[in-house]
């Protein structure tokens, strides 16, 4: 599942992982982050008993629910290589939904007026162009039969739009490097038109920005920093639990590695007290306290 999650990061995927049973938080903490999980990954949650009013678990076996792009429940099943369970079948149905997907969500509701136009926005076919039409049409159409649907459209935009300023917000705390290409891409998407001034603004401010320049240095020196830990091996409990290598939440796997560990808690350190203030900080905390 954090494998999934993190192959998944910048798409419009989302992983909740519920944890039914009985157990102290701090050791499912503790378990996850075994397993990768760093406190700012952004597309997944964990929760505790959490479930739908649609669907009943057996009570013993791991189950998951996958969710389409409308929030309406796709599928349910059990999961593993017992009791019945389909293995790791919710993947290929996540992926099969993610295909079916639309970059740009329209809604629901179909467009009557203007299905032409709505279909063009819908496949982003010359998308600027198709923008622009409705940004005129919205000043212009005050008493049209069309006029809701294109407000309707106009609103899908910028919900569009805002999304992948989010996301590049986002994106400064855990992978600087990707803000200006996603940016560059939603502007040349929207070129010449009124909802693509704000990212022209924000484009025009990264160019020339420091606090980015110095953002894609610190989560290189962060990679790093985590691959060197990556290579080292797992304790001997660990490996007969099938992990190979060093797991942030052993304590045993940090006593064999205490040398290692050290040397990276000092280079964390030094990044954090060298670039105070940086998003990407939020990262190299997140890591640092994952060490103990």
């Amino acid at each position: 599942m954090v494998s999934l999650a993190k192959r998944l990061e910048g798409r419009p995927f989302h992983l909740i992982a519920t944890h039914c049973q009985n157990v102290p938080k701090n050791e499912v903490v503790s378990y996850i982050q075994g397993k990768g999980l760093l406190s700012d990954t952004p597309n997944m949650t964990v929760t505790s008993f959490g479930g739908h009013p649609k669907v009943k678990g057996n009570g013993y076996v791991p189950y998951y629910m996958v969710f389409d792009h409308t929030g309406k429940l796709a599928y349910n099943h059990m999961c593993g290589a017992y009791h019945g369970g389909d293995g790791l079948r919710m993947i290929e149905w996540v992926d099969e939904l993610l295909a079916e997907a639309p970059d740009l969500f329209l809604g629901t509701e179909p467009f009557q007026a203007v299905p032409k136009l709505a279909k063009q926005v819908a496949a982003k076919k010359n998308l600027s162009a198709a923008v622009k039409q409705i940004e005129a049409r919205r000043k212009s159409e005050t008493e049209s039969p069309a006029r809701e649907e294109i407000l309707r459209l106009y609103e899908a935009v910028k919900r569009y739009r805002d999304g992948a300023l989010k996301r590049a917000d986002k994106l400064m705390a855990t992978d600087p490097s990707q803000v200006l290409p996603l940016l560059q891409g939603i502007q040349s998407e929207l070129k010449g038109t009124e909802l693509g001034a704000e990212v022209d603004a924000r484009v025009a401010q990264l160019k020339s920005s420091k606090e980015l320049k110095q953002s894609i240095a610190v989560s290189k020196s962060l990679r790093k920093i985590k691959k060197s830990l990556a290579r080292t091996r797992s304790c001997k409990t660990c490996k007969r639990q099938g992990m190979k290598f060093f797991q942030h939440s052993c304590t045993t796997c940090r006593l064999d590695n205490s040398g290692a560990v050290k040397k990276a808690k000092k280079k964390l350190r030094s990044l954090i007290d060298k670039n105070p203030g940086l998003p990407i900080i939020a990262s190299a905390k997140g890591y640092l306290q994952a060490l103990g």
